[in-house]
C-alpha cells in the first residue's frame, strides 16, 4: 500500500497530495481509530465486569485502549521495523499531557461553552478532596515514563528527544533485550504499589459508572479486528512519508525517520483512545469516574511497558533467526 501512495504523490501536485493524506490523518485521529477503539473498550469492559469482576474493570478499559500501540508495534515488526516499539514506548510521554492536561481543559472548555458553570466548580472541588488520588496516578505515570525512557535509550541508544544521528544502525541483541528486561520491571513495580493502593481504596475500582458497558463477544473482536486494518494502513503512511519526505523529516527526526514519527505522531494517534475514556469519565464528577480518568495515564502506561516488553522479545527473537531490521 506504502507504493500505491507513493504512486499517488507521484501523480498529483504537492498541495493535492498534501490534502488528501492530512485529510486521512484527520479522519483517522478523530473518528476511525476513536470510534473503533470506543467499539472494543465497551465491550471489553462489559466481558471483565461478568467474567473477572467488578474490580478488573477499570484495568481493562485503560489496557484496551492500548491496542493501537500493540497492533502499531506488531505490524511494524512484520515490516522489519524496529522502530514501531516507539509507538509504545512514546505513548507514555503523550499520555501524560494529555490526560492531565489536555483532557480536564476539553472537559472544562465543553462546560463553559454550554454554560455548566457549576459543574467546573464541582470539578475543582472534587479535583481538591482527591488530591491524593490525582498525585498516586501522577507519579506513577511518570515512573512508567522513566522507565520508558530508559528502554527507549537502550534500544536505540539515543535520547527519545534527541533527533538520531546520521548513519544509526539497529542496536544490538542484548541492548534490546536489556530494553524489554526494564520495561518488564516497571510493570512489576506497578503492580506491586497498585496492589497497595486497591486495598486502602478498593471502592475506587468497584464502583465505577457501568451504564456504556456491554458485554459482546462480537462488538470487541469487530472492534479489535477494525483497529488491526486502521494500524496497518496507519503504518503503511507512514513508510510512505518516510520516503517522500525523507530529506525534511530527517531535520525533525534524525536518520531513524519511521522511529521518529512513530514515538511523536503514532504515539499522539494512537493515545486518543485514552483522551477520549479520559472526558467521559472526568464529565461524571465521581471519586470513581476521577480515579478511571487519571489511570488512563498510569494503566495505560504500565501496559504500554508490556507492549513495550513484547516487542523487545519478539524483535529478540528474530535477530536469533537471522532477521534483520531498521529503525
Amino acid at each position: 500500500m506504502d507504493t500505491w501512495i507513493i504512486q499517488l504523490h507521484n501523480s498529483t501536485n504537492e498541495t493535492t497530495f498534501l490534502v488528501i493524506t492530512a485529510l486521512i490523518a484527520v479522519i483517522f485521529c478523530f473518528w476511525f481509530i476513536p470510534t473503533a477503539t470506543d467499539m472494543m473498550v465497551n465491550s471489553a469492559a462489559g466481558l471483565a465486569g461478568k467474567y473477572l469482576g467488578k474490580d478488573k474493570r477499570t484495568i481493562v478499559i485503560n489496557s484496551s485502549t492500548n491496542n493501537p500501540e500493540l497492533f502499531l508495534m506488531l505490524l511494524s515488526l512484520s515490516l522489519r521495523r524496529l522502530g514501531g516499539i516507539a509507538t509504545p514506548l512514546g505513548s507514555n510521554f503523550a499520555n501524560i499531557y494529555l490526560m492531565f492536561i489536555v483532557a480536564p481543559i476539553i472537559v472544562i472548555s465543553k462546560w463553559i461553552f454550554i454554560g455548566k458553570i457549576s459543574y467546573i466548580k464541582n470539578f475543582i472541588e472534587i479535583f481538591n478532596k482527591e488530591r491524593m488520588l490525582f498525585l498516586w496516578h501522577f507519579f506513577m505515570s511518570l515512573s512508567m515514563f522513566a522507565f520508558a525512557t530508559t528502554a527507549y535509550w537502550c534500544i536505540t541508544g539515543e535520547s527519545e528527544f534527541a533527533p538520531l544521528p546520521e548513519g544509526v544502525s539497529t542496536r544490538t541483541l542484548p541492548w534490546i533485550f536489556i530494553g524489554g528486561l526494564i520495561c518488564l520491571a516497571g510493570v512489576l513495580v506497578f503492580f506491586f504499589y497498585e496492589k497497595q493502593f486497591k486495598n486502602k481504596r478498593p471502592e475506587l475500582f468497584d464502583d465505577i459508572n457501568a451504564d456504556d458497558y456491554i458485554a459482546s463477544w462480537w462488538q470487541f473482536i469487530l472492534g479489535t479486528g477494525l483497529l488491526i486494518l486502521l494500524c496497518y494502513i496507519l503504518n503503511t503512511l507512514f513508510i510512505a512519508w518516510t520516503e517522500i519526505y525523507d530529506d525534511l523529516l530527517s531535520k525533525l527526526f534524525g536518520d531513524a525517520v519511521f522511529a521518529g514519527l512513530h514515538y511523536f505522531l503514532g504515539s499522539l494517534i494512537s493515545s486518543l483512545p485514552e483522551t477520549i475514556v479520559a472526558v467521559k469519565n472526568y464529565e461524571r464528577l465521581t471519586s470513581p469516574d476521577l480515579n478511571t480518568a487519571m489511570a488512563s495515564a498510569s494503566q495505560s502506561n504500565m501496559t504500554n511497558l508490556g507492549i513495550g516488553f513484547l516487542g523487545s522479545v519478539l524483535a529478540s527473537l528474530l535477530l536469533l533467526m537471522g532477521i534483520n531490521y531498521q529503525l
